[in-house]
């Protein structure tokens, strides 16, 4: 499959619309300054707008970076799962992407997913070849036991019936203990968090909130190696674009302690950023690696943005 994956120059990756270029241009130059009293930061290691010459290609919601960095898979909107290799150069940026390999999904049926089953939005990886895939629209949890595409259901067929439509599952993490943690996209009422969901085998609880604040919407979230989740979020305007946020959060005994603020972008600094992975480098090195959600349209891009947490 032809590549036209480019590396994005400069700090900013910048949407193609003009209301978000204009904005961009504003603040071409602003630096999102750390939070004092935080103990740890994110550093931009780089950025690289990809691009393949495929109908399926975009809408990239779930992102896993396998430990060294060398490849990754992403799940887009269509229900479509890619893996791709990585080329990084000396200072462990990428300099190059190439898509190995892009299958559909199947739905419980053995169909390929379309429509209303389709709408990939999460993707937590345990180990290369088995995957967990969560689902909007007909909103569902999946595991996912490569090269095949026929789901593995982790649970009932409606047992998340309310969640069904456009603001349900948008992220999925593996927790320490070996569980599943769902994290929906937006809270019941501004204040009340995020809700989450807790998962064992087939067996779903509801668990502890993740607080929200000044209008973000939940993206995705991951647990980094320290056993602390990571919390990807994003608010957006028609003049302004989008914002992106990453928050950290300590958990122990069933419950999430306060947050700290790791990142906070300019408007119109970086893309739709909607799926979040961390791991580490050759050296040891914790990295953490977003990508964006082009909405498949020709005004947004495909970006990957790798920052380094600093301690």
């Amino acid at each position: 499959m032809s590549d036209k994956a480019r590396k994005a120059p400069g700090v900013v990756a910048l949407p193609k619309s003009l209301a978000t270029c204009l904005s961009a241009a504003i603040l071409l130059f602003a630096v999102s300054p750390a939070v004092p009293g935080q103990a740890a930061e994110l550093t931009l290691r780089g950025s690289y707008e990809w691009s393949e010459e495929s109908p399926d290609f975009g809408g990239f919601s779930g992102l896993a970076m396998m430990r060294d960095g060398s490849a990754f898979m992403a799940v887009s909107d269509k229900g479509t799962l890619w893996h791709a290799s990585v080329v990084r150069d000396a200072g462990g940026q990428i300099s190059n992407i190439a898509s190995d390999w892009h299958d559909r999904l199947l739905d419980n049926k053995g169909r390929p997913v379309e429509g209303f089953t389709s709408d990939a939005e999460a993707l937590a990886m345990v180990r290369e070849g088995a995957v967990f895939v969560g689902f909007e629209g007909y909103a569902r949890i999946s595991a996912f036991y490569l090269p095949g595409m026929m789901p593995k259901p982790m649970h009932e067929w409606d047992r998340f019936r309310g969640l069904w439509g456009n603001a349900g599952i948008e992220g999925l993490a593996i927790m320490p203990d070996g569980g599943l943690l769902a994290v929906l996209e937006q809270p019941a009422r501004l204040g009340a968090g995020f809700p989450t969901l807790i998962g064992k085998g087939k067996n779903w609880r509801p668990g502890p909130s993740l607080p929200d604040s000044d209008g973000f919407s939940a993206s995705d979230a991951a647990f980094g190696p320290d056993g602390r989740l990571y919390l990807l979020e994003r608010r957006f305007g028609y003049l302004t674009g989008y914002e992106t946020r990453i928050r950290r959060f300590p958990y122990a005994s069933g419950a999430f302690g306060p947050g700290e603020v790791l990142l906070q972008t300019a408007r119109g600094e970086l893309d739709n950023m909607e799926g979040i992975s961390i791991w580490a480098d050759l050296t040891g090195e914790t990295v953490i690696s977003l990508i964006s959600d082009d909405n498949f349209l020709p005004i947004q891009n495909t970006i990957i943005v790798e920052y380094d947490l600093v301690e």
